[in-house]
């Protein structure tokens, strides 16, 4: 009788264990951080930027992030100058007014929208899907983005964190938003670009006990 009810016992704290650690997980998370790194879109196939976390929330602080491109349809690696034509020609949008080439990769213009990631080594994974928009200044005003002009540039976008993490993100999905700048050293050989910026994401608990509220939530996401 007495193994019986020490098993009993066993099975209750099992059950009552991860409701507990649930309930003092905050409502929800706010973040903000700067990170840096590198990327090439012409050279790398499926483009890739990634870097460090160097400043901000310590839940991030010491961590990499990395941010993926589909480019299925570009033209191969092999040939760099047509992989960069064919972006020139499908993603560049000029603008007369601000004298600037904008090129933006999303679920429109891309097979599918771009993927992200964090990984911290304590506090687990983030990661979800984003847009990104690049901008180049036309400092001579001639309507052609020339090779000094894509030495620097700057981009900004939105993201959405998806209920895929692990650890301390295990629970939340939200948005978020950043900006930076990138420099390039050399484009004519196509070089990796040096990206640096700042992104702050809004998060809340989308864990099963608020199942009705985060639905909603995730649900508003995908019509933005």
């Amino acid at each position: 009788m007495r193994r019986r009810t020490l098993s009993v016992l066993f099975l209750v704290m099992i059950v009552l264990i991860p409701i507990e650690l649930f309930a003092e997980m905050p409502d929800t998370l706010f973040l903000e951080f700067d990170f840096e790194g590198f990327g090439n879109m012409i050279m790398a196939s499926p483009p890739m930027y990634f870097g460090d976390i160097i400043a901000g929330d310590p839940l991030v602080v010491g961590g990499t992030w990395w941010v993926e491109i589909d480019d299925t349809g570009w033209p191969g690696t092999g040939d760099p100058a047509a992989r960069w034509q064919y972006l020139y020609d499908n993603f560049f949008e000029y603008n007369p007014m601000t004298g600037s080439w904008t090129a933006e990769f999303d679920g429109e213009s891309l097979a599918s929208k771009p993927n992200w990631e964090i990984t911290h080594p304590v506090n687990g994974i983030m990661e979800g899907t984003l847009v990104i928009s690049f901008t180049f200044g036309d400092w001579d005003f001639d309507g052609i983005l020339d090779i000094e002009e894509r030495m620097f540039g700057t981009y900004e976008g939105t993201l959405m964190v998806m209920k895929y993490g692990t650890g301390n993100f295990a629970a939340y999905c939200g948005s978020g938003a950043y900006n930076g700048s990138c420099q390039n050293a050399d484009p004519a050989n196509w070089a990796d670009d040096y990206v640096e910026g700042h992104c702050v994401m809004d998060l809340v608990n989308c864990s099963i006990a608020n199942e009705n509220r985060s639905w909603s939530y995730v649900k508003t996401l995908y019509k933005e």
